[in-house]
């Protein structure tokens, strides 16, 4: 994952509880999660939009070669 072994994913992780507390860390992985979900759509919003645009443009081509 990452290219990271288990005992480099267990020490972020100690880390990550040391820094925020036990108290913060469900908060903040919440707050994680969201910002990760927002991304992956904002990326799929994106994909699609550029595919509909290319697409857009094949067809206009095939048109435009139509007519020649």
């Amino acid at each position: 994952m990452f290219g990271l072994g288990f005992s480099e994913i267990v020490l972020v992780l100690v880390v990550f509880i040391i820094l925020f507390g036990p108290d913060e860390v469900p908060k903040v992985a919440k707050s994680l999660s969201k910002l990760y979900r927002n991304i992956v759509n904002i990326k799929d919003d994106l994909n699609d939009s550029v595919t509909k645009e290319v697409n857009d443009l094949k067809t206009i081509k095939k048109n435009l070669e139509k007519k020649d």
